[in-house]
């Protein structure tokens, strides 16, 4: 059983992935999906509405496990475009290469 953080962190590098990966296209994106055992998850759920709170995703609407049309905002793809003075690449490609949670928390304190 995971705990509700480990699916946050596992929600979040998943879509964050996904937007800047597809970036400029919009996504539909469907929680199914991103679980991968088919069913729904409420942390998810709160996860894709938390990164819509804090402005690093767009979605037009919900439709029952649908998040339709879900887009990357300028903020979020400001934040995934940085480079730590530490690190050769930027936050996005660590977070495509590696899934770390220290990767997700990074974002998140830059969201904030």
């Amino acid at each position: 059983m995971t705990t509700n953080r480990q699916d946050f962190n596992k929600c979040t590098a998943l879509v964050l992935q996904l937007l800047y990966k597809k970036f400029p296209n919009e996504v539909d994106i469907i929680i199914e999906d991103l679980t991968g055992d088919g069913e729904l998850n409420d942390n998810y759920f709160a996860t894709m509405r938390f990164l819509r709170r804090e402005n690093l995703l767009y979605y037009q609407e919900l439709d029952f496990s649908n998040f339709k049309r879900t887009i990357l905002t300028a903020k979020g793809l400001s934040i995934l475009d940085t480079t730590p003075d530490n690190i050769d690449i930027n936050l996005a490609q660590q977070l495509i290469d590696s899934n770390e949670e220290d990767i997700i928390k990074t974002i998140i304190k830059l969201a904030a």
